[in-house]
């Protein structure tokens, strides 16, 4: 009978100290199309932007984040008007630092951010950085 409970036991420990699964998903073919699309239009970046990848949370499909290079610029947030429409708009901009969550928070829900690993300063008075989800 002992050995059970240990086994119960351990299977707890290793549960507590899991890391949390970040849980977004690779955009489809036409999502990352329609992503890349908007994203580059709104690019106001001297020497142009490159785009890099999509994730579309699983969360809220409606929420996508797009990663851009350019001057200025990092990242850009997007929502859509249901899951399965491929017309994006971008409510949030990443670019030239790191942004209070307050700013993200305004654009998508909690765990929308948590699950895309949005990061911004969670106390701006010592600049303690984090997700802000």
């Amino acid at each position: 009978m002992r050995l059970p409970t240990s086994i119960l036991a351990i299977g707890a420990a290793f549960a507590l100290f899991a890391p949390v699964a970040v849980a977004d998903r690779s955009a489809t073919k036409a999502e990352r199309a329609a992503i890349k699309r908007v994203t580059m239009k709104r690019c106001a970046a001297p020497d142009g932007c490159t785009f890099r990848r999509a994730r579309v949370s699983t969360r809220n499909a409606r929420y996508a984040w797009a990663e851009i290079i350019g001057e200025g610029v990092s990242g850009m947030l997007l929502r859509r008007p249901t899951s399965r429409s491929r017309r994006f708009e971008v409510v949030g901009f990443q670019g030239g630092g790191i942004g209070e969550c307050h700013y993200w928070r305004k654009r998508a829900p909690r765990s929308v951010l948590r699950d895309l690993d949005i990061h911004g300063l969670v106390d701006v008075s010592s600049g303690t950085e984090g997700n802000c989800g």
